[in-house]
């Protein structure tokens, strides 16, 4: 068994690892709910009524109130005409490009799309067609070459892509699919409650016309729950509940459901979370380029950037560890050969913990 750090305590800008306190720029968690009282006493009731067990399968006509808490608060936060929650956000690629697959001829895959999405749409048998990443005018290409006369087509892409934090430009694909009256597919696990004007999402921030979008992904990152969700119509939702993959898997616990529709019913009240967020989000940023490091300007939470080859960049993280502060070194979806450095900011950081940062990246340069 590998020599694991021990994490001994609620993830956020503070995390104990090793009986060591280590201000952490790593991971997802966004909004900083990790430890927020509404959230795990609505967990804890939660499993006292329910159990640990998951409950009978929506296949044979069952749900329970807290799954149902789960769709209501989607349909209020993303303000979309139904939704579906199931057991993790791995399974939305698979769930809605095979619960429309009657809908559409053609994937179109942005190049560094995450894993769940290429292989949710290997699944379905349909041609998969990559396009260059978040290049418009080479989607518009490849679709033109590709697509034969009365072909529909699909574009599937990440929201917000996990290593670097880059948004597409969801407005121009949608512009691009409306000639075709094909679909748009945007996988928001990143986004979702991070990015747009209230955090619903990338969809939300380039104010998408819902009509052939399904949006979706994981719970597990900005609203620090468990569990996926997908929204759109209501008539895409229901072709959702019937394809394989949510048919055949459980929802999940009671427990998971209900701090999923907690959460997303704390961020709705708490718009200050949102906004704090952006303020370290920019601060971040601002800081970086001070010091010559190269980022974007986009509302995205995550800074990620290349210094040297990847020996030099381990040297870095190392040195940040030494220091009491973790930033990840990856090798993740979208980075290159020799890696790069991921620095996440979260809503619980405090102004003085990103110029912490800054000041120790700055002794390495």
């Amino acid at each position: 068994m590998e020599n694991f750090k021990m994490i001994e305590s609620a993830s956020g800008a503070r995390i104990t690892v090793d009986g060591r306190q280590i201000l952490s720029f790593g991971g997802c968690c966004y909004l900083g709910l990790a430890k927020t009282p509404a959230l795990i006493e609505a967990g804890t009731e939660a499993l006292k009524q329910f159990g640990m067990t998951a409950p009978l399968s929506r296949y044979y006509g069952f749900s329970q109130q807290p799954e149902l808490q789960v769709i209501e608060a989607a349909k209020a936060f993303f303000g979309t005409e139904d939704a579906i929650y199931f057991s993790t956000g791995y399974l939305f690629g698979m769930i809605a490009l095979n619960g429309i697959a009657d809908w559409y001829d053609v994937i179109f895959l942005d190049e560094k799309t995450h894993y769940s999405l290429k292989e949710g749409a290997a699944i379905t048998g349909k041609p998969m067609v990559p396009f260059r990443h978040m290049d418009a005018d080479d989607l518009r290409r490849v679709m033109r070459e590709t697509l034969a006369p009365g072909q529909r087509p699909l574009v599937a892409t990440d929201g917000m892509f996990p290593t670097f934090g880059d948004i597409p430009p969801l407005d121009a694909y949608q512009e691009i699919l409306k000639p075709y009256a094909g679909w748009l597919v945007v996988d928001e696990s990143h986004s979702f409650g991070a990015v747009g004007k209230f955090g619903g999402g990338a969809v939300q921030k380039f104010g998408l016309e819902q009509e052939r979008v399904i949006a979706g992904g994981s719970l597990a990152k900005a609203f620090c729950a468990f569990g996926g969700i997908a929204v759109g119509s209501a008539q895409a939702i229901a072709l959702l509940q019937n394809a394989s993959a949510a048919r055949g898997s459980t929802v999940g616990t009671a427990s998971n459901q209900a701090v999923a529709a907690a959460s997303l019913s704390y961020v709705k009240e708490h718009p200050e979370m949102l906004e704090k967020l952006r303020a370290n989000t920019a601060r971040l940023k601002e800081g970086l380029k001070r010091l010559g490091i190269s980022v974007d300007d986009s509302d995205s939470p995550v800074s990620t950037f290349t210094i040297g080859n990847a020996q030099t960049m381990i040297a870095l993280q190392k040195d940040l560890w030494d220091k009491g502060i973790f930033v990840g070194y990856t090798t993740y979806v979208g980075a290159g050969p020799e890696g790069a450095i991921r620095c996440a900011v979260f809503s619980d950081h405090e102004p003085a913990d990103i110029d912490r940062l800054l000041q120790e990246l700055e002794k390495n340069l």
